[in-house]
């Protein structure tokens, strides 16, 4: 119940008058007015949000991106395991882009020679195969048969025992790279972690780059395998195949092993790159000229 104002009809009209008063001489505020609305002068704009580099650049070997030159990237995979090719690779002249089994003993020790010596490096993932022995793909590897929690501790794990990677790239995976829920996997944590891909492409209807394009990873694939057949022979009609491939589309993504006859058909090639109108780049650089990355700008 409303009691009534019960004042003489003089001092109703004094009160009203004073409120009149005291509202003109107050600021309109708006009723849903903020404090700093009133003094925005003590409320500056909040500062913007740190840009986070991703780990594929804050690791990349350093390019000059605006080198018109034909490009070259050399991936050396199954790096780590025997310890003797592995020193004869860190010797090569560079950069190249060096895989690293996560099996491998003493990773930070080796991982960091080579990046002493101007190497990039990537992670060497095991993947299911045809085979199922892991004399073949190495222990733990990512399969389609296991359940997506498995995978994924797997594949963490494997990610943190390799130090300062730009990404990974599959170890066989002919089964592995054809499952989109296997692939959507891998593409989910390397996004996560601000990573690259390389699809190593063994089998010809892998979908793993087009599942990490989706993601929104930048990815390549492999173009020209260097050692298919481990002849000599062969292995010289291979490079010349990555030099035509890179005249005709401006880079090739090449993939070798370290096998006596690969290494020294590398050892004799390498050199030979720069005076031929080449320039060797490493895998990061490579995959953001295919995804019109422009690494001139700061991130």
């Amino acid at each position: 119940m409303t009691v009534p104002d019960r004042r003489p009809p003089t001092l109703l009209r004094r009160a009203a008058v004073s409120g009149l008063v005291a509202a003109a001489l107050l600021p309109a505020v708006p009723a849903v007015a903020k404090p700093w609305i009133l003094h925005p002068e003590a409320y500056p704009d909040p500062m913007p949000a740190p840009l986070v580099v991703p780990t594929w650049r804050r690791n990349a070997v350093p390019v000059a991106f605006n080198d018109e030159r034909p490009k070259i990237a050399v991936v050396v995979d199954d790096l780590g395991a025997i310890h003797p090719y592995t020193e004869r690779v860190l010797a090569l002249p560079g950069p190249l882009t060096l895989s690293w089994f996560p099996f491998a003993a003493d990773l930070p020790e080796q991982v960091a020679a080579g990046t002493a010596r101007g190497h990039e490096a990537t992670l060497h993932m095991p993947m299911q195969s045809f085979s199922n022995s892991t004399a073949q793909t190495g222990p733990d590897p990512l399969r389609i048969d296991l359940p997506p929690t498995i995978n994924i501790a797997r594949l963490r794990a494997a990610l943190d025992a390799v130090p300062d990677t730009v990404g990974l790239n599959n170890h066989m995976g002919a089964v592995a790279t054809r499952d989109a829920a296997l692939m959507d996997i891998v593409a989910a944590e390397i996004r996560t972690r601000g990573m690259l891909f390389l699809d190593s492409v063994t089998i010809p209807h892998s979908v793993a780059l087009a599942r990490a394009e989706i993601a929104g990873v930048p990815a390549a694939a492999r173009d020209v395998f260097i050692d298919h057949n481990a002849e000599a022979s062969v292995i010289r009609g291979q490079l010349a195949d990555i030099e035509a491939t890179a005249r005709r589309l401006g880079y090739a993504i090449a993939i070798g092993h370290p096998r006596p006859h690969t290494l020294e058909a590398l050892e004799w090639w390498l050199p030979t790159l720069a005076a031929k109108g080449f320039v060797l780049w490493p895998i990061s650089a490579t995959v953001a000229l295919r995804n019109r990355i422009d690494l001139t700008v700061t991130v």
